[in-house]
Order: structure tokens, then C-alpha cells, then sequence
């Protein structure tokens, strides 16, 4: 048996490292999710998006971190998060286009945003998807901010067929007389 070079053995594990890296890449964003996860339970919402935006970076498709980052933005607050929320729930979105998750925080950045409609499409889209009836009733209290009693009141319903003991959506839909 021959012997390796040092520069052949370097060559070699450089390689294992970039087979590994791309074999698994989707446990690597997990895990920096689940670390971004950390710095959120303690408080620090700066380690906690540098985690997520990692994390998508490394895995695209990465729906866990795309929500986790989306949302963060969304509760944080500043200057310019929610425009980032929206572009990175849309983003993730394209890799897991049934996501209810992403799609909730689609419609809460488009709020942000003023989006109105977008907004009460992506919460009715989510409603259906989780059959959640929160979300259609969401989706009714968007189309009421635009003044769009129709839009208001199927979207009632639809939280209703959901769940017929959704008590916010059966009290809403009792107030506009149906």
C-alpha cells in the first residue's frame, strides 16, 4: 500500500468535506434552525435571524427556516422587516407553495405592507391548506378593512365549515346579519 501525499490527503478531505456538505445540507439548516430557535427563547432576535438567514442559504427549500426567519422579521419590527418577511415567505413559498405556515406569514407581512388582497388570499389559502378555521376568519378581517362585505362574509362561512363552533367567526358573521 502506498503512501498519500499531504497534498493528495488534503485534496481528498476537502472533497469529503463538499460531498458531506451538499449529502447534507438539509440537516446542516436544521440544525442552525433549531440554534436560531435558542437565541429566540433567549431573547436575542439578532442570533436568531443570523441563524435562519443561514440556514437559507445553505437550503433554499428550507421551509422551516424561511417561516422561522419571515416571522422573526415580522415580530422584530424595524425598518424594512417586513418587506423582508414578504420576500422571504414568497421565496419559500416557490420551494413549498402548500406551506400554511409560510402562507400566514405571506399575509401578515402583505398587512404590514398595506397588500390587502394579497393578504386575504394567503390567509384563505392557509385556512384551507391547515383547515384552520383562524385563518379564514383572518382572511374576513382583511376584506373588511377593504370594505368588502361579500368577500367578509364567505370567508366567515368558510372558517365556519371549518369549524362550526369557531365562536369569533359565528359572532362576527351574527353582527354583519346574515
Amino acid at each position: 500500500m502506498t503512501t498519500l501525499s499531504r497534498r493528495r490527503r488534503v485534496g481528498l478531505a476537502l472533497v469529503a468535506l463538499a460531498a458531506s456538505g451538499v449529502l447534507f445540507r438539509g440537516n446542516i439548516a436544521s440544525a442552525l434552525v433549531t440554534r436560531g430557535d435558542e437565541f429566540l427563547a433567549a431573547g436575542d432576535a439578532e442570533g436568531a435571524v443570523r441563524m435562519y438567514d443561514r440556514a437559507l442559504r445553505i437550503d433554499r427549500s428550507a421551509a422551516a427556516a424561511a417561516d422561522r426567519l419571515a416571522f422573526t422579521l415580522l415580530v422584530r419590527r424595524r425598518p424594512g422587516d417586513a418587506a423582508r418577511a414578504y420576500a422571504v415567505a414568497v421565496a419559500g413559498l416557490q420551494a413549498a407553495p402548500q406551506d400554511p405556515e409560510l402562507l400566514v406569514d405571506r399575509g401578515f407581512a402583505a398587512r404590514r405592507l398595506h397588500r390587502w388582497r394579497d393578504a386575504e388570499q394567503a390567509f384563505l389559502r392557509a385556512a384551507l391548506l391547515a383547515h384552520d378555521p383562524r385563518w379564514a376568519h383572518l382572511a374576513a378581517q382583511t376584506a373588511a378593512r377593504n370594505g368588502d362585505r361579500s368577500a367578509q362574509r364567505t370567508h366567515l362561512e368558510t372558517a365556519l365549515a371549518l369549524d362550526p363552533h369557531y365562536v369569533p367567526a359565528r359572532a362576527l358573521l351574527g353582527r354583519l346579519g346574515r
